[in-house]
């Protein structure tokens, strides 16, 4: 063992030497930097996580600092007073600063310092985005005006980056209430001339890309003189009945409403009731009248009248009585003995020399056919000298156009001849002997239909019809 004791002594002390000098040769290396600028973006009230990291780096020092060239932080330590900044170390090699709840004034570029020879420096962007933020204080909030003025609408914003600013109409009177894009983008929206029509609620939206998007509602009244609208001028109706008068009132603010008569204004009482309809959405109240018991001094002329601080309107309107009339309507029924042919009848008059009362006397004065017909047409008739009974009665032989019938043998004892009689044919005594008799064919304007008891049917008819419509 004696002997390899120098060996041991000698190992150790070699051991020692190569230890220093690898300490020597380490303390002499350059320390790898990554020096690339980067850019960081987040949102306000975010965290930000600046990178910075490096190997090798011996006995060197590493310290950031901020965009107003301030020391922020030595190795690993703060060296400010801000809870929100520290140095994190995942990893040996990495330095990276942490920046919690970010405000826009911590925007800026942050330097990452190796205090080397020369100094090493790797810069980091940091960019902070700013969600829109509408200014109320500095933005408009309800804004009135008469019809005809200039309407000028405010939105004053902020945000990173610079927000956009659209305007709407958001049509609340509408039944859709659909709002709608107007004007051009813009903290201003002005509106020329302004009319009843713009009388709305407006809004302006706001975004730049950041969320959240915000918006605000700007209340516009248009203020204008009232307007009186009849439905009707004139409406009737008749005494001890009641009606009612309508009128509608247009106005903003809402205007003073009343009926008048005779100068007078009407209220509630056991002649009137009087009652407001409102109608938010276009500005108006119906004011209706209700009249009862319409007597003769209530006809006439009523007026309907609005008025507020812009001025004031009336209307017109005209009650008048209607006059009922009753009328009697008779009716008389009549029915015929025997029934009546559709075609016109073939009638043969049965008489020696005889012609009836409006035969023309150029014609022949013996068997004669009357071709007569409903309602003033003609049909044939025929006359004959035979047989005890005289008169005319319908042909068997003839059809309605005087031609001969197929099948029907004339009457072997009588003799016919048939001939044209001008028409009407108003008959005579003889006439009322007529067999089948037809009412189109009167005897000296009376229908041979209306013998004694037909008459009696007829009257007694007509007496009972009478009755019942009284009833």
């Amino acid at each position: 063992m004696r002997n390899f004791m120098p060996v041991l002594v000698g190992l150790s002390c070699l051991h020692g030497l190569l230890i220093a000098a690898i300490t020597r040769v380490a303390g002499s290396l350059e320390p790898k930097f990554n020096t690339t600028a980067e850019r960081v973006v987040v949102t306000e009230g975010s965290r930000a996580i600046l990178p910075c990291s490096m190997e090798d780096l011996g006995e060197q020092k590493v310290i950031w600092v901020n965009p107003r060239k301030i020391l922020i932080s030595y190795l690993d330590r703060r060296t400010i007073d801000d809870h929100r900044i520290s140095v994190e170390r995942p990893y040996k090699r990495e330095w990276n600063l942490l920046i919690r709840e970010v405000r826009y004034n911590d925007s800026g570029t942050y330097e990452c310092r190796i205090n080397t020879t020369p100094k090493q420096v790797k810069k980091v962007t940091l960019a902070v985005q700013v969600p829109p933020m509408i200014l109320s204080e500095l933005s408009s909030d309800r804004v009135s005006l008469e019809e005809g003025e200039t309407a000028t609408l405010i939105c004053n914003v902020t945000g990173i980056p610079k927000p956009n600013v659209t305007w709407y109409k958001r049509n609340s009177r509408k039944i859709d209430g659909k709002k709608e894009r107007i004007g051009t983008e813009g903290e201003v929206l002005v509106i020329h001339n302004v009319s009843r029509m713009c009388d709305d609620i407006y809004e302006c939206y706001v975004d730049n890309g950041v969320p959240p998007a915000v918006s605000k509602a700007i209340r516009v009244t248009v203020d204008y003189a009232p307007e009186v609208e009849l439905p009707n001028k004139r409406i009737g109706q008749s005494a001890t009945k009641e009606t009612i008068l309508d009128c509608i009132i247009s106005a903003n603010p809402q205007a003073v409403t009343e009926w008048r008569r005779d100068g007078k204004a009407l209220h509630k009482s056991d002649k009137y009731d009087i009652d407001v309809f409102r109608d938010e959405y276009e500005n108006s109240v119906t004011l209706s009248l209700r009249i009862k018991n319409l007597a003769k001094e209530d006809y006439g002329r009523y007026l309907c009248m609005g008025s507020n601080h812009l001025g004031e309107d009336q209307e017109e309107m005209t009650l008048y009585e209607i006059f009922t009339t009753t009328t009697t309507t008779t009716t008389t029924t009549t029915t015929p003995i025997s029934t009546l042919n559709t075609r016109n009848p073939e009638y043969r008059y049965e008489s020696d020399g005889q012609v009836p009362n409006n035969q023309d006397p150029s014609s022949p004065s013996r068997n004669h056919d009357y071709d007569g017909g409903r309602n003033g047409a003609v049909g044939p008739y025929a006359q004959s000298s035979k047989g005890d009974n005289s008169g005319w009665r319908p042909g068997t032989s003839h059809d309605a156009n005087g031609q001969p019938v197929a099948g029907k043998a004339e009457d072997p004892y009588r003799e016919e001849k048939r001939t044209q009689l001008p028409t009407p044919f108003k008959g005579n005594d003889n006439t009322w002997s007529v067999s089948n008799p037809n009412p189109d064919y009167p005897i000296n304007g009376v229908h041979p239909v209306f013998t004694f008891s037909t008459l009696a049917y007829v009257i007694i008819t007509s007496v009972v019809a009478s009755l019942h419509f009284y009833v």
